[in-house]
């Protein structure tokens, strides 16, 4: 579903702190797998989540989505991919303080001018899958970190992506929620979708729900020659 092509990233082209942070990834992710992205800090796993999820491209390479080469598309084409293909779990779910919890999952719905009343409606069946339908009025400072978190996935979810892409997603989760994480994971792979997950948590890239684990370091594959 998601083919790389000798991806390349460099940061502060030609400055005293220029940095090459991916040095010739290729790489196949099959479409309804659990891929973990894995490594020692400094690997390049986010830089590489992002150029997949379209938030960056590379400095050198190809990247294809379901047989489209999306690498050199606009900016506005890009945005528009983002939306409908990729739902993203953030390492610190970047809610906004001050709206519910539904209101949040909600947002990333909107600029595709789906009606308000069958919007409202799926967000509270989304919450209510994930336990949280007691608490989609509450306002997100009101909440548990377990209780954020899950929220965070659920607006993922809402406008229904074919890609799920978390970064380090138990990071900030202790061992029970950690586990709960991946159950949630589980439903997402019985309902077909396609999730890549960085993690450097042994229990979550050594979970049975993973199909492929890949490794890097120095922003190659690990294995291969500098």
């Amino acid at each position: 579903m998601i083919e790389l092509f000798d991806v390349r990233k460099v940061f502060n082209t030609g400055k005293p702190s220029e940095y090459s942070a991916l040095n010739g990834i290729s790489l196949n992710i099959s479409s309804n797998k659990v891929t973990v992205l894995t490594g020692p800090s400094g690997s390049g796993k986010t830089t590489l989540l992002s150029i997949i999820g379209c938030m960056s491209r590379p400095t050198a390479g190809r990247v294809k989505l379901s047989g489209r080469e999306i690498t050199s598309l606009p900016e506005r084409f890009l945005t528009d991919i983002r939306r409908k293909t990729f739902g993203f779990i953030f390492q610190q779910h970047n809610l906004i303080k001050g709206i519910t919890a539904l209101e949040n999952v909600m947002l990333p719905a909107y600029p595709l001018g789906e009606r308000h009343g069958p919007l409202k409606e799926r967000a509270m069946y989304l919450l209510d899958r994930l336990d949280l339908s007691r608490k989609a009025h509450s306002r997100i400072e009101w909440l548990s970190g377990g209780e954020a978190q899950r929220v965070g996935i659920v607006r993922a979810l809402i406008n229904d992506p074919s890609v799920i892409i978390a970064d380090e997603p138990t990071s900030n989760l202790d061992t029970k929620l950690s586990y709960r994480f991946l159950e949630i994971v589980e439903t997402f792979k019985k309902d077909g979708k396609t999730v890549l997950i960085t993690s450097h948590d042994p229990l979550v890239y050594q979970a049975s729900v993973v199909d492929e684990v890949v490794r890097l370091r120095d922003g190659r594959l690990e294995g291969e020659a500098p």
